[in-house]
């Protein structure tokens, strides 16, 4: 299926509320301009994890093959803390006004518009996968390992009971998958247990990611699908910056800067399936720069080679170090420069009057707006004449 814009609106179709997850999704309604219709969306959630924590981390090989094989968001956010008013918000567009973990959270069941409710109202479908939940307790607080307060879905009265299952049917045969369905860890797969046990570290994590969703992710290239893999929030610092990656089909592979939330991911979807627009997603910035079938995302910043250097003792120095690639603007920083010189961090230059005599194993590492990184090494020598 190719990018593109749909134009015009086609007037909504209500399906019924108990549409299985295999019905497929009629002709599109209004379809924002470079967001791609996928016949499929499964968005995994994990817990409580800083951006750094997890992009270049080793302890998240599979995580971060994902990034680097599909648009990892540089500057994504969480909208609060503790957990549930950040998946409230994802779900809904709204935090309902709920500031804790509470369990069945204030004010509920909820009558507000959601993302499940939506999808439904245009004919698409919608479901939730939640490892540990039992259909024999629905509304339980608890079970094993598994925790109410991260599945949103529960506490709307406008979401039919029949969309939530259990993790164990995720299907094998995707075709079977809802047009959008959330995934959500128990309290250890999904890191948020690893502050006060080992076994549930970001490790973990990844490794379950991996062995769940690794086939599905490389299924969906091919079959217009997609796979986004986020957190509901960093681990309690007030930038709430998070990890956020898409992974599949029509999505250009790179780093992508600009501030972006749940609301924004929730704005996308919908405009995504042409479905309303509900809470603060109304006024979010949809993810549009991500999106396309006619070439790579952002090239890789690099750094020339600016070769092997000689100058003398107090002589003036002025060099230009041409970083080139990624998102401008670049940032520079230098290491082991000669004496007396300096890197200007935003003109990438190397400027003054070297008095260190002796040769120099220079390093200069150049960042750009996505937070890439590139690499330059080279020897300086300054001699008395």
């Amino acid at each position: 299926m190719s990018v593109g814009v749909v134009l015009g609106a086609i007037a909504g179709v209500t399906a019924p509320a108990s549409a299985g997850p295999s019905e497929r999704v009629p002709a599109a309604r209004t379809v924002a301009a470079a967001i791609p219709r996928y016949d499929h969306v499964v968005v995994v959630v994990h817990e409580n994890a800083n951006q750094e924590e997890i992009i270049g981390s080793s302890q998240a090989p599979y995580l971060n093959q994902l990034a680097a094989g599909g648009a990892s968001l540089t500057d994504f956010h969480g909208e609060t803390h503790p957990s549930q008013p950040n998946y409230l918000a994802m779900f809904s567009g709204s935090t309902q006004g709920v500031t804790g973990d509470e369990c069945p959270p204030p004010g509920s069941p909820y009558s507000a518009d959601n993302l499940g409710r939506q999808l439904i109202d245009v004919g698409a479908t919608w479901g939730s996968y939640n490892e540990d939940w039992s259909a024999a307790d629905p509304g339980a607080c608890t079970s094993g390992s598994y925790a109410r307060k991260h599945n949103p879905w529960l506490s709307f009265a406008n979401v039919p009971a029949a969309t939530t299952y259990p993790m164990t049917a995720f299907p094998t045969d995707y075709t079977a998958l809802p047009t959008v369905s959330y995934v959500v860890p128990n309290l250890c797969n999904d890191m948020h247990d690893r502050l006060f046990n080992p076994a549930c570290g970001i490790s973990t994590g990844d490794t379950w990611t991996r062995n769940k969703l690794s086939g599905y992710a490389e299924w969906a290239k091919t079959h217009n699908s997609l796979l986004v893999v986020t957190w509901d929030e960093d681990n309690f610092r007030s930038e709430n910056r998070i990890a956020t990656i898409l992974y599949g089909a029509h999505v250009k592979p790179g780093r992508y800067a600009g501030r972006k939330d749940h609301y924004s991911l929730l704005r996308t979807f919908e405009d995504m399936y042409g479905t309303r627009r509900s809470g603060q997603a109304a006024t979010a910035a949809p993810i549009t720069e991500v999106w396309g079938d006619d070439g790579p995302g952002p090239s890789t910043v690099t750094i020339a080679d600016p070769g092997a250097q000689t100058s003398k003792f107090n002589q003036q120095v002025n060099l230009a170090l041409r970083v080139s690639g990624g998102t401008a603007p670049y940032s520079c920083v230098g290491r082991n420069l000669p004496a007396g010189l300096f890197l200007n961090a935003s003109t990438c230059v190397i400027s003054g009057r070297a008095w260190g005599v002796g040769t120099f194993a220079a390093e200069v590492t150049a960042t750009d707006a996505a937070g890439a990184k590139a690499d330059a090494a080279f020897r300086w020598t300054v001699n008395w004449f």
